[in-house]
């Protein structure tokens, strides 16, 4: 992919990805998840090689290519997306343990269930100051 001048700033579609990683076009519409899979396949690897080895984030653009976020900008990136991505996951386990039939647990099992629920809140409280923090932090950039 650097061969193919691809810098801080640069953009590459999820075409040309496909042409350089020689993905293979469905054939037929039983064929396209074969050529999803593929491609995600090789799109978390480009990512990945590019992060590690060349300490560039790739990043989707949300109109069907990538974009190569630059240094000043990928810490801010990283810890709002990182900050989005986790309060997310926390709401949806705050939900499902929230909104179980309780009625039909033992004793034990809801005592469990009140336990999760007071550790999640207190954890997700404390995301929260986190999460501020690490938000003012990179406002500052």
């Amino acid at each position: 992919m650097l061969g193919e001048g691809l810098t801080y700033g640069s953009a590459v579609s999820r075409k040309r990805i496909a042409e350089l990683c020689e993905i293979r076009p469905p054939q037929n519409i039983d064929d396209v998840r074969r050529h999803d899979l593929e491609l995600l396949t090789a799109i978390t690897e480009i990512k990945d090689s590019l992060l590690t080895a060349h300490c560039m984030l790739l990043v989707a653009d949300h109109k069907g290519s990538f974009i190569v976020i630059a240094p000043e900008s990928q810490t801010s990136y990283a810890v709002n997306s990182g900050v989005k991505a986790i309060g997310k996951e926390m709401r949806k386990m705050a939900m499902a343990v929230s909104f179980t039939r309780t009625e039909l647990l033992t004793n034990d099992e809801r005592a469990k269930n009140a336990d999760a629920q007071a550790k999640i809140s207190m954890l997700s409280g404390m995301m929260h100051s986190q999460n501020k923090e690490l938000q003012q932090i990179t406002e500052k950039d």
